[in-house]
């Protein structure tokens, strides 16, 4: 008998034109435990179809206003999981082969026994429990995949998508539904530098005998930010019978935490053989250019009129103040760590520099995250880099334009963004954070860099055809 949490398959719909046969299968149905519902006439059978609801009819083929068969399509179509045991006295194969087409799960044939009904209940039970049993594994594995971290899709032979989870959102901004339904949502994601690329590894898959692959590539977040990924294929299949229905089954992975500690890694790296060179080169120079100023000095106070000791005096000053910068770059900074917004830092430097912004006809576009997480930092440290990296920005950029600025988080890291539209690449950006340059710009970005770094941070600097950017990254403070 069905369990009591489901009350509508209790019910049973007997649908016969003989008073007969209808009362005995109500009396054997409640003899079931069932809660038997009896009608005579097909029409008065969908009417009760509209208001109650029952797991199986019992219908008979030959009604006087209907034929059986059309009543069961109807009952089933009014509910698709509605079960129909067809009952007649004079069954024929053409009945059977119908019955079968319409999804009828069993046939009694008149007269039938105690014994019939049991057996065909006791199969209507075991599908109603398989059933049930399918449902839920159904639904685990739908719970699986959309609760799993990783974008898992599947993608067509002309790249729309015919799936993908509800991560999608959290990883690149966009609900199921819109990218689903946008046709071009899956190459148009990839970066332009890496789209030919990954199409060019998925169409050979897609190939007979063609094997899976993982590639690293760039996407592009909805807000417009960068979202270093890899995307791997699952497996690729077409199904029988169906030509031109093959299926690229995948996932793509975040991995901008990971692209963060690598680049990281190699920052270290290059901070301590810069920190290395930097203290080797001032002890090498200070003591003979300390001679060399002090003779020049004397030697001009002898021969006050030799233009070469000007010459020898403005240059020995010149290394003087090289040398102070990187011996400034080498003092340590104490750091005092809080809890800060990256969002509220922004827009005071912002403020902070409206006059300098205005003056060079640059117009700052803010795009913050409202929830962009708080990070642990030194917040007078953070708002000085933050005020050098937009007057390098500005610098770069010239006069006029846009300097777009986005703050946006990943698992571990808050990262902000400063887009700079540029008509020119920049030669060996390396050089932009080298403390051994006249240029103020150098020495502020070589100290933002080597700060940053001392706040467990990055600054990165990328370029595109007519952008270039650069990425300050920091670690989430603690939950």
């Amino acid at each position: 008998m069905p369990g009591d949490d489901d009350r509508s398959m209790e019910q049973v719909l007997v649908v016969d034109d003989d008073p007969v046969v209808c009362e005995l299968l109500a009396d054997l149905l409640g003899t079931e435990g069932y809660r038997p519902i009896v009608c005579m006439e097909g029409g008065q059978a969908l009417a009760i179809s509209k208001k109650e609801k029952f797991g199986v009819a019992f219908v008979d083929i030959n009604l006087p206003d209907m034929n059986g068969l059309d009543l069961a399509a109807k009952l089933k179509e009014d509910v698709p999981g509605r079960e129909v045991v067809f009952i007649t006295g004079a069954g024929t194969i053409e009945n059977a082969v119908q019955a079968i087409r319409i999804g009828a799960y069993d046939y009694l044939r008149k007269p039938f026994s105690f014994a019939d009904l049991s057996l065909c209940l006791k199969r209507f039970e075991e599908l109603q429990a398989l059933k049930t049993q399918i449902r839920m594994a159904e639904q685990q594995y739908c719970d699986l995949v959309q609760s799993v971290p990783l974008v898992i899709f599947v993608l067509r032979a002309d790249f729309q998508l015919e799936f993908i989870n509800q991560a999608c959102f959290s990883m690149l901004g966009y609900t199921s539904e819109e990218a689903v339904n946008d046709a071009d949502w899956f190459l148009e994601r990839i970066h332009p530098e890496d789209r030919d690329r990954i199409a060019a590894l998925a169409r050979a898959s897609f190939k007979p005998g063609g094997s899976l692959f993982s590639a690293e590539c760039r996407l592009a977040h909805k807000s417009g930010h960068v979202v270093n990924a890899i995307v791997r294929s699952i497996s690729s299949r077409g199904y029988p019978g169906r030509i031109g229905a093959e299926r690229l089954k995948g996932i793509l992975v975040d991995i901008t935490d990971r692209v963060f500690l690598e680049k990281a890694l190699v920052q270290d790296g290059k901070l301590k053989t810069l920190g290395a060179l930097s203290e080797e080169f001032a002890h090498e120079i200070r003591n003979p250019l300390v001679s060399i100023g002090g003779f020049a000095r004397r030697l001009k106070h002898r021969s006050p009129d030799l233009s070469e000791v000007d010459i020898i005096l403005r240059e020995s000053e010149r290394l003087e103040k090289l040398l102070e910068k990187i011996t400034n770059y080498l003092k340590s900074v104490e750091l005092r760590r809080e809890e800060c917004s990256v969002n509220a830092i922004i827009v005071e430097c912002i403020d902070l520099l409206s006059e300098e912004i205005a003056l060079k006809g640059v117009v700052g576009r803010l795009d913050l995250d409202p929830i962009v997480p708080m990070v642990l930092v030194d917040s007078d440290v953070l708002r000085q880099t933050f005020v050098n990296v937009i007057r390098n920005a500005m610098n770069i950029m010239g006069k006029g334009g846009i300097l777009t600025i986005r703050s946006f988080g990943s698992d571990q890291n808050v990262h902000v963004d400063y887009r700079i539209p540029t008509q020119k690449r920049i030669r060996d950006p390396e050089k932009l954070i080298l403390p051994f340059d006249e240029a103020d710009r150098n020495l502020s970005l070589a100290l933002c860099y080597r700060l940053l770094k001392d706040m467990g941070g990055l600054l990165s600097f990328t370029q595109e055809t007519d952008l270039a950017v650069f990425t300050i990254s920091l670690p989430k403070a603690a939950c």
